[in-house]
């Protein structure tokens, strides 16, 4: 029988209003600052596939792109604090994901703004959240079309996106939710968006978009992104030592949880190995981190929460300590 830890109400979670309420001010602090200093305003996408989306995006009044991307974070940050409660990652009731992963978004001058990344990000956690749905449900092709649907249109901000698509693969069919429907739904769902945007190139006599999209995908330059590695990374260093703590505590705690638990907790914990090594592969890999970031939250968050009540408060006071002056050093840069 699986052994479960002890859940006396009288224990102290970090869900705990003062914990809440110190981290959202510190992170709308950091918003604040971001605002006043305009940390990357005025956006640029130039890579993006959609179009029209740079016109859009530095036609938004300033106030409006920081407010959106506000918003947008703790939209994100509520669906991946949804999945973890749906599918009871933890043994105790814990707000851990959402405060880790807000916190992780708004200590980041590059994930302020709204930007070509919240949208990744906004694509990525709906998809988790559609995949995880079809758990041990192979006729679930709508759901999956959904997940193809959504890697593409996450696809069209950052080409990256879709090498995601394998890993999606491997955790269907660790949840039992791969046939061959589902496998060709997924197919469909991310052809369906290039289509699209096919008919705009042929309708507009301009595949230049096409083919920005394959030379960006294919544009490897190994170890590159560490060449350019800055200071302020260090909250990003302190994450990802966390991570890989994470790790090794999943692999020894596995026996005591459920199947399922223990067989999404392994496909998040193969997203985020993924992820790393696409960090590698490319220069650009600001919008990588912060993917890197939805996968994490949730691992990190399970490795908190199995500590003592203590070390847990410790713990997330250093990171949230060293995310903050990391932010700081970043005023520095921009």
């Amino acid at each position: 029988m699986p052994h479960y830890r002890n859940t006396d109400r009288r224990k102290k979670s970090l869900s705990d209003w003062p914990t809440v309420v110190v981290t959202i001010l510190v992170c709308l602090l950091c918003w604040v600052t971001g605002f006043y200093y305009s940390l990357g305003f005025p956006v640029t996408n130039n890579d993006v596939m959609l179009p029209f989306w740079d016109s859009f995006t530095l036609a938004i009044p300033r106030s409006l792109v920081y407010i959106l991307g506000l918003l947008l974070g703790l939209l994100i940050a509520f669906i991946i604090q949804r999945i973890s409660d749906i599918e009871m990652f933890f043994r105790e009731r814990t707000r851990l994901v959402f405060l880790f992963l807000f916190l992780f978004l708004n200590t980041n001058a590059e994930l302020l703004l709204f930007s070509k990344t919240t949208m990744v990000l906004l694509c990525l956690a709906f998809m988790f959240n559609e995949l995880f749905n079809a758990y041990q449900w192979p006729e679930a092709t709508g759901k999956i079309f959904n997940v193809g649907v959504l890697v593409g249109v996450a696809g069209l901000f950052l080409p990256q996106v879709l090498w995601l698509l394998p890993l999606i693969w491997i955790g269907m069919y660790q949840f039992h939710a791969l046939s061959y429907r589902c496998f060709l739904a997924s197919l469909t769902g991310v052809l369906v968006i290039f289509w699209f945007v096919l008919g705009w190139c042929v309708w507009s006599h301009d595949f230049s978009m096409f083919t920005s999209f394959f030379s960006s995908l294919m544009d490897f330059e190994l170890f590159s992104a560490f060449r350019s590695f800055r200071y302020y990374h260090a909250s990003f260093i302190v994450i990802v030592i966390l991570f890989f703590t994470a790790f090794f505590h999943i692999k020894v705690d596995a026996i005591n949880n459920r199947v399922r638990v223990r067989q999404m907790l392994s496909f998040l914990l193969n997203i985020s190995i993924w992820l790393m090594v696409l960090m590698c592969l490319y220069r650009d890999t600001d919008s990588l981190v912060a993917i890197f970031f939805l996968p994490v939250s949730v691992l990190v968050a399970y490795f908190v929460e199995g500590m003592r009540n203590r070390i847990r408060f410790l713990l997330y006071y250093f990171v949230l300590t060293v995310s903050v002056f990391s932010f700081i050093s970043q005023l520095w840069i921009f």
